[in-house]
Protein backbone atom coordinates (compact mmCIF):
# COMPACT_ATOMS: atom_id res chain seq x y z
CA UNK A 1 0.00 0.00 0.00
CA UNK A 2 2.80 2.28 0.98
CA UNK A 3 4.66 1.43 -2.23
CA UNK A 4 1.52 2.11 -4.28
CA UNK A 5 1.15 5.61 -2.85
CA UNK A 6 4.83 6.30 -3.48
CA UNK A 7 4.44 5.14 -7.08
CA UNK A 8 1.47 7.49 -7.59
CA UNK A 9 3.45 10.44 -6.22
CA UNK A 10 6.35 9.69 -8.53
CA UNK A 11 4.02 9.52 -11.52
CA UNK A 12 2.36 12.79 -10.51
CA UNK A 13 5.75 14.48 -10.11
CA UNK A 14 6.81 13.15 -13.52
CA UNK A 15 3.68 14.53 -15.15
CA UNK A 16 4.24 17.96 -13.59
CA UNK A 17 7.88 17.99 -14.63
CA UNK A 18 7.04 17.02 -18.20
CA UNK A 19 4.50 19.82 -18.43
CA UNK A 20 7.09 22.39 -17.27
CA UNK A 21 9.88 21.34 -19.61
CA UNK A 22 7.67 20.57 -22.65
CA UNK A 23 8.57 23.85 -24.44
CA UNK A 24 12.26 23.01 -24.11
CA UNK A 25 12.10 19.34 -25.08
CA UNK A 26 13.38 19.94 -28.64
CA UNK A 27 16.53 21.36 -27.09
CA UNK A 28 17.10 18.61 -24.52
CA UNK A 29 15.76 15.63 -26.45
CA UNK A 30 17.53 15.24 -29.79
CA UNK A 31 15.26 12.34 -30.68
CA UNK A 32 12.35 14.77 -30.89
CA UNK A 33 14.06 17.15 -33.36
CA UNK A 34 12.75 16.91 -36.94
CA UNK A 35 15.75 16.79 -39.33
CA UNK A 36 13.59 18.11 -42.21
CA UNK A 37 12.73 21.14 -40.12
CA UNK A 38 16.43 21.83 -39.56
CA UNK A 39 17.16 21.53 -43.32
CA UNK A 40 14.25 23.80 -44.18
CA UNK A 41 15.41 26.39 -41.67
CA UNK A 42 18.97 26.20 -43.02
CA UNK A 43 17.76 26.73 -46.60
CA UNK A 44 15.62 29.61 -45.45
CA UNK A 45 18.61 31.33 -43.85
CA UNK A 46 20.77 30.66 -46.94
CA UNK A 47 18.11 32.20 -49.21
CA UNK A 48 18.67 35.54 -47.50
CA UNK A 49 22.18 35.72 -48.89
CA UNK A 50 23.67 34.57 -52.21
CA UNK A 51 27.38 34.20 -52.82
CA UNK A 52 29.18 36.26 -55.45
CA UNK A 53 30.25 33.00 -57.11
CA UNK A 54 26.62 32.00 -57.70
CA UNK A 55 25.81 35.48 -59.02
CA UNK A 56 28.72 35.44 -61.46
CA UNK A 57 27.85 31.94 -62.62
CA UNK A 58 24.38 33.15 -63.60
CA UNK A 59 26.02 34.60 -66.70
CA UNK A 60 23.91 37.79 -66.83
CA UNK A 61 25.39 40.02 -69.56
CA UNK A 62 22.48 42.47 -69.88
CA UNK A 63 19.60 43.56 -67.68
CA UNK A 64 16.48 41.64 -68.83
CA UNK A 65 13.97 44.11 -70.27
CA UNK A 66 10.29 44.16 -71.20
CA UNK A 67 11.00 46.97 -73.65
CA UNK A 68 14.64 47.02 -74.66
CA UNK A 69 16.73 48.85 -73.59
CA UNK A 70 14.66 50.95 -71.17
CA UNK A 71 12.04 49.11 -69.14
CA UNK A 72 13.59 46.42 -66.95
CA UNK A 73 11.53 43.28 -66.28
CA UNK A 74 11.59 43.52 -62.48
CA UNK A 75 11.53 46.51 -60.14
CA UNK A 76 10.18 50.05 -60.03
CA UNK A 77 10.11 52.67 -62.79
CA UNK A 78 8.35 55.96 -63.41
CA UNK A 79 7.10 58.19 -66.17
CA UNK A 80 6.53 61.81 -65.16
CA UNK A 81 5.56 65.07 -66.76
CA UNK A 82 3.33 68.10 -66.58
CA UNK A 83 -0.42 67.82 -67.07
CA UNK A 84 -1.84 67.10 -70.53
CA UNK A 85 1.36 65.74 -72.04
CA UNK A 86 -0.07 62.28 -72.83
CA UNK A 87 1.43 60.21 -70.00
CA UNK A 88 -1.65 58.04 -69.44
CA UNK A 89 -2.11 57.55 -73.18
CA UNK A 90 1.49 56.37 -73.48
CA UNK A 91 1.04 53.85 -70.63
CA UNK A 92 -2.20 52.46 -72.09
CA UNK A 93 -0.55 52.19 -75.50
CA UNK A 94 2.38 50.35 -73.91
CA UNK A 95 0.08 47.85 -72.14
CA UNK A 96 -1.94 47.24 -75.31
CA UNK A 97 1.23 46.45 -77.25
CA UNK A 98 2.54 44.10 -74.55
CA UNK A 99 -0.59 41.99 -74.07
CA UNK A 100 -1.50 41.78 -77.77
CA UNK A 101 1.79 40.12 -78.63
CA UNK A 102 3.27 42.96 -80.67
CA UNK A 103 7.00 42.69 -81.13
CA UNK A 104 7.77 46.42 -80.87
CA UNK A 105 6.76 49.52 -78.94
CA UNK A 106 7.79 52.81 -80.55
CA UNK A 107 10.30 50.82 -82.56
CA UNK A 108 11.90 49.21 -79.51
CA UNK A 109 11.80 45.40 -79.07
CA UNK A 110 9.23 43.94 -76.65
CA UNK A 111 10.19 40.87 -74.60
CA UNK A 112 6.94 39.78 -72.98
CA UNK A 113 6.83 36.38 -71.30
CA UNK A 114 3.25 36.45 -69.98
CA UNK A 115 1.42 38.88 -72.27
CA UNK A 116 -0.49 40.23 -69.29
CA UNK A 117 -0.72 43.69 -67.75
CA UNK A 118 -2.60 45.36 -64.89
CA UNK A 119 -3.54 49.03 -65.03
CA UNK A 120 -4.63 50.83 -61.84
CA UNK A 121 -6.63 53.90 -62.85
CA UNK A 122 -7.41 56.54 -60.24
CA UNK A 123 -8.24 59.40 -62.61
CA UNK A 124 -10.42 57.74 -65.30
CA UNK A 125 -13.45 55.54 -64.62
CA UNK A 126 -14.75 52.58 -66.64
CA UNK A 127 -16.65 54.72 -69.14
CA UNK A 128 -13.67 56.98 -69.80
CA UNK A 129 -11.28 54.04 -70.22
CA UNK A 130 -13.72 52.27 -72.58
CA UNK A 131 -13.83 55.40 -74.75
CA UNK A 132 -10.04 55.91 -74.67
CA UNK A 133 -9.26 52.28 -75.52
CA UNK A 134 -11.61 52.35 -78.53
CA UNK A 135 -10.09 55.63 -79.72
CA UNK A 136 -6.51 54.37 -79.43
CA UNK A 137 -7.38 51.06 -81.06
CA UNK A 138 -8.41 52.90 -84.24
CA UNK A 139 -4.69 53.32 -84.84
CA UNK A 140 -3.39 50.08 -83.35
CA UNK A 141 -6.07 47.79 -84.84
CA UNK A 142 -5.96 44.98 -82.24
CA UNK A 143 -8.67 42.34 -82.03
CA UNK A 144 -10.57 42.80 -78.72
CA UNK A 145 -9.93 39.14 -77.83
CA UNK A 146 -6.20 39.85 -77.92
CA UNK A 147 -6.60 42.46 -75.18
CA UNK A 148 -8.13 40.11 -72.62
CA UNK A 149 -4.78 40.01 -70.80
CA UNK A 150 -5.06 43.72 -69.91
CA UNK A 151 -6.98 44.18 -66.66
CA UNK A 152 -8.05 47.55 -65.23
CA UNK A 153 -8.48 48.21 -61.51
CA UNK A 154 -10.68 51.13 -60.48
CA UNK A 155 -11.32 50.32 -56.81
CA UNK A 156 -8.18 51.49 -55.02
CA UNK A 157 -9.12 50.44 -51.49
CA UNK A 158 -6.57 47.88 -50.28
CA UNK A 159 -5.10 47.99 -53.78
CA UNK A 160 -1.80 46.42 -52.75
CA UNK A 161 -3.60 43.30 -51.49
CA UNK A 162 -5.74 43.31 -54.63
CA UNK A 163 -2.69 43.39 -56.86
CA UNK A 164 -0.98 40.65 -54.87
CA UNK A 165 -4.03 38.42 -55.30
CA UNK A 166 -4.34 39.15 -59.02
CA UNK A 167 -0.65 38.50 -59.66
CA UNK A 168 -0.74 35.28 -57.65
CA UNK A 169 -3.64 34.02 -59.72
CA UNK A 170 -2.38 35.30 -63.08
CA UNK A 171 1.22 36.63 -63.21
CA UNK A 172 1.68 39.75 -65.35
CA UNK A 173 4.63 41.43 -67.05
CA UNK A 174 3.78 44.92 -65.87
CA UNK A 175 1.62 46.81 -63.36
CA UNK A 176 0.90 50.48 -64.18
CA UNK A 177 -0.09 52.82 -61.34
CA UNK A 178 -1.92 55.89 -62.63
CA UNK A 179 -1.32 57.94 -60.55
CA UNK A 180 1.12 57.65 -57.63
CA UNK A 181 -0.07 60.72 -55.71
CA UNK A 182 -3.67 59.44 -55.56
CA UNK A 183 -2.65 56.12 -54.02
CA UNK A 184 -0.03 57.57 -51.70
CA UNK A 185 -2.28 60.26 -50.22
CA UNK A 186 0.24 61.63 -47.72
CA UNK A 187 2.84 64.37 -47.60
CA UNK A 188 5.17 64.10 -50.59
CA UNK A 189 7.97 65.72 -48.61
CA UNK A 190 8.17 63.02 -45.93
CA UNK A 191 11.04 60.86 -47.17
CA UNK A 192 10.50 58.01 -44.72
CA UNK A 193 6.81 57.71 -45.57
CA UNK A 194 7.47 57.81 -49.32
CA UNK A 195 10.23 55.21 -48.98
CA UNK A 196 8.04 52.94 -46.84
CA UNK A 197 5.16 53.15 -49.32
CA UNK A 198 7.40 52.33 -52.26
CA UNK A 199 9.10 49.47 -50.40
CA UNK A 200 5.76 47.62 -50.38
CA UNK A 201 5.52 47.90 -54.17
CA UNK A 202 9.18 46.98 -54.59
CA UNK A 203 8.54 43.77 -52.63
CA UNK A 204 5.45 43.14 -54.77
CA UNK A 205 7.57 43.46 -57.92
CA UNK A 206 10.25 41.14 -56.55
CA UNK A 207 7.74 38.57 -55.34
CA UNK A 208 5.93 38.33 -58.68
CA UNK A 209 8.91 39.11 -60.94
CA UNK A 210 7.23 42.02 -62.71
CA UNK A 211 7.71 45.72 -63.35
CA UNK A 212 5.69 48.30 -61.42
CA UNK A 213 5.54 51.48 -63.50
CA UNK A 214 4.28 54.61 -61.73
CA UNK A 215 2.79 57.65 -63.40
CA UNK A 216 3.91 60.75 -61.51
CA UNK A 217 3.76 64.51 -61.95
CA UNK A 218 6.43 67.19 -62.28
CA UNK A 219 6.48 70.35 -60.22
CA UNK A 220 4.93 73.62 -61.38
CA UNK A 221 6.82 75.52 -64.08
CA UNK A 222 9.40 72.74 -64.48
CA UNK A 223 8.49 72.56 -68.17
CA UNK A 224 10.60 75.71 -68.54
CA UNK A 225 13.63 73.85 -67.18
CA UNK A 226 15.84 71.19 -68.69
CA UNK A 227 14.28 67.70 -68.31
CA UNK A 228 15.64 66.21 -65.10
CA UNK A 229 14.88 63.68 -62.38
CA UNK A 230 14.85 66.66 -60.02
CA UNK A 231 11.69 68.00 -61.69
CA UNK A 232 9.54 65.32 -60.05
CA UNK A 233 7.01 66.44 -57.49
CA UNK A 234 7.88 65.93 -53.83
CA UNK A 235 10.61 64.09 -51.96
CA UNK A 236 13.87 62.93 -53.49
CA UNK A 237 13.08 59.55 -51.91
CA UNK A 238 10.65 58.82 -54.75
CA UNK A 239 13.23 59.32 -57.49
CA UNK A 240 15.88 57.44 -55.50
CA UNK A 241 13.71 54.31 -55.33
CA UNK A 242 13.16 54.21 -59.10
CA UNK A 243 15.59 52.33 -61.34
CA UNK A 244 14.30 54.26 -64.36
CA UNK A 245 12.73 57.72 -64.58
CA UNK A 246 11.32 59.07 -67.86
CA UNK A 247 9.97 62.56 -68.44
CA UNK A 248 7.43 63.21 -71.18
CA UNK A 249 6.98 66.79 -72.31
CA UNK A 250 5.47 68.71 -75.19
CA UNK A 251 7.61 70.51 -77.72
CA UNK A 252 7.61 74.28 -77.19
CA UNK A 253 6.88 75.03 -80.84
CA UNK A 254 4.74 72.02 -81.81
CA UNK A 255 2.36 70.65 -79.15
CA UNK A 256 1.70 67.57 -81.28
CA UNK A 257 5.35 66.65 -80.88
CA UNK A 258 6.37 64.99 -77.62
CA UNK A 259 9.80 64.40 -76.17
CA UNK A 260 10.45 61.21 -74.22
CA UNK A 261 13.49 61.88 -72.05
CA UNK A 262 15.37 59.29 -70.00
CA UNK A 263 16.37 61.41 -67.01
CA UNK A 264 17.51 58.52 -64.85
CA UNK A 265 18.56 55.03 -65.90
CA UNK A 266 20.66 52.99 -63.52
CA UNK A 267 21.40 50.42 -66.21
CA UNK A 268 21.71 52.74 -69.21
CA UNK A 269 24.67 54.55 -70.81
CA UNK A 270 24.85 58.35 -70.84
CA UNK A 271 24.04 58.48 -74.57
CA UNK A 272 20.47 57.37 -73.79
CA UNK A 273 20.01 60.17 -71.26
CA UNK A 274 21.34 63.25 -73.04
CA UNK A 275 18.90 63.37 -75.96
CA UNK A 276 15.14 62.98 -76.14
CA UNK A 277 13.23 60.64 -78.41
CA UNK A 278 10.83 62.67 -80.56
CA UNK A 279 7.33 61.18 -80.67
CA UNK A 280 4.43 62.31 -82.83
CA UNK A 281 1.16 62.32 -80.82
CA UNK A 282 -1.67 61.27 -83.14
CA UNK A 283 -5.31 62.39 -83.13
CA UNK A 284 -6.23 58.96 -81.74
CA UNK A 285 -3.84 59.38 -78.81
CA UNK A 286 -1.16 56.95 -79.92
CA UNK A 287 2.49 57.71 -80.57
CA UNK A 288 4.86 57.39 -83.52
CA UNK A 289 8.62 57.49 -83.08
CA UNK A 290 9.91 60.04 -85.62
CA UNK A 291 13.44 58.66 -85.38
CA UNK A 292 14.82 62.08 -84.44
CA UNK A 293 16.50 62.96 -81.18
CA UNK A 294 16.95 66.34 -79.52
CA UNK A 295 19.53 67.44 -76.92
CA UNK A 296 17.60 67.80 -73.69
CA UNK A 297 19.09 71.27 -73.11
CA UNK A 298 17.17 72.44 -76.20
CA UNK A 299 13.87 71.63 -74.46
CA UNK A 300 14.32 74.31 -71.82
CA UNK A 301 13.40 77.96 -72.23
CA UNK A 302 16.53 78.97 -70.38
CA UNK A 303 19.38 78.80 -72.88
CA UNK A 304 22.38 79.25 -70.59
CA UNK A 305 23.19 75.52 -70.46
CA UNK A 306 23.06 75.24 -74.24
CA UNK A 307 25.29 78.28 -74.71
CA UNK A 308 27.82 76.76 -72.33
CA UNK A 309 27.83 73.58 -74.39
CA UNK A 310 28.37 75.61 -77.55
CA UNK A 311 31.44 77.16 -75.94
CA UNK A 312 32.69 73.68 -75.06
CA UNK A 313 32.17 72.53 -78.65
CA UNK A 314 34.23 75.46 -79.96
CA UNK A 315 36.92 74.74 -77.38
CA UNK A 316 37.08 71.07 -78.40
CA UNK A 317 37.21 72.09 -82.08
CA UNK A 318 40.19 74.34 -81.39
CA UNK A 319 41.89 71.32 -79.80
CA UNK A 320 41.48 69.41 -83.06
CA UNK A 321 38.71 67.03 -81.99
CA UNK A 322 36.35 65.67 -84.64
CA UNK A 323 32.58 66.05 -84.50
CA UNK A 324 32.22 62.42 -83.43
CA UNK A 325 34.76 62.84 -80.64
CA UNK A 326 33.02 66.00 -79.40
CA UNK A 327 29.63 64.26 -79.45
CA UNK A 328 31.07 61.44 -77.36
CA UNK A 329 32.56 63.87 -74.84
CA UNK A 330 29.24 65.67 -74.43
CA UNK A 331 27.30 62.40 -74.19
CA UNK A 332 25.41 62.71 -77.49
CA UNK A 333 24.58 59.61 -79.52
CA UNK A 334 24.32 61.52 -82.82
CA UNK A 335 26.76 63.97 -84.37
CA UNK A 336 23.79 65.86 -85.83
CA UNK A 337 22.97 67.10 -82.33
CA UNK A 338 26.23 69.05 -82.37
CA UNK A 339 25.31 70.75 -85.65
CA UNK A 340 21.81 71.67 -84.47
CA UNK A 341 23.14 73.15 -81.25
CA UNK A 342 25.76 75.25 -83.05
CA UNK A 343 23.33 76.52 -85.69
CA UNK A 344 20.77 77.46 -83.03
CA UNK A 345 23.20 80.06 -81.69
CA UNK A 346 24.45 81.27 -85.05
CA UNK A 347 27.63 79.20 -85.18
CA UNK A 348 27.01 77.87 -88.70
CA UNK A 349 30.65 78.38 -89.66
CA UNK A 350 31.83 76.18 -86.79
CA UNK A 351 29.29 73.51 -87.71
CA UNK A 352 30.37 73.59 -91.36
CA UNK A 353 34.03 73.39 -90.39
CA UNK A 354 33.40 70.37 -88.20
CA UNK A 355 31.38 68.63 -90.89
CA UNK A 356 34.14 69.16 -93.42
CA UNK A 357 36.66 67.76 -90.93
CA UNK A 358 34.82 64.49 -90.37
CA UNK A 359 36.82 61.36 -91.33
CA UNK A 360 34.48 60.55 -94.24
CA UNK A 361 34.89 63.99 -95.78
CA UNK A 362 38.65 63.96 -95.23
CA UNK A 363 38.95 60.58 -96.94
CA UNK A 364 36.78 61.79 -99.82
CA UNK A 365 38.92 64.88 -100.25
CA UNK A 366 42.09 62.77 -100.18
CA UNK A 367 40.59 60.42 -102.76
CA UNK A 368 39.67 63.33 -105.01
CA UNK A 369 43.21 64.69 -104.65
CA UNK A 370 44.69 61.30 -105.50
CA UNK A 371 42.48 61.05 -108.57
CA UNK A 372 43.48 64.52 -109.83
CA UNK A 373 47.21 64.10 -109.31
CA UNK A 374 47.94 62.39 -112.68
CA UNK A 375 46.30 65.27 -114.54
Amino acid sequence: MKNEKLKQKVEEWDRNYSAQVEPFNPVFDESRIDPNAIIAETRKSESKGISAMKLLNMGIENIPCIVEPFLQKVGLACIAGSSDTGKSSLLRYLCMCIVSGKTEFLGFPIHSERKRAIYVSTEDDETAIAFLLRKQNKDIQIEPSNLDGLRFVFDTENVLQTLDGMLTKQPADIVCIDAFTDLYGRSMNESNQVRGFLNDYSQLAQKHKCLVLFLHHCGKRTEELTPSKHNLLGSQAFEAKMRLVMELRSDMADTGLKHLCIVKGNYLPATEKNESYQLRFTDNMTFINTGDRTPIESLAKAEDAEMQKCEKIKMYQSQGLSMGEIAKKLGYANKSSISRLLKKFGNDDVAQSLQQATPDNVLMQQHETDVKLPF
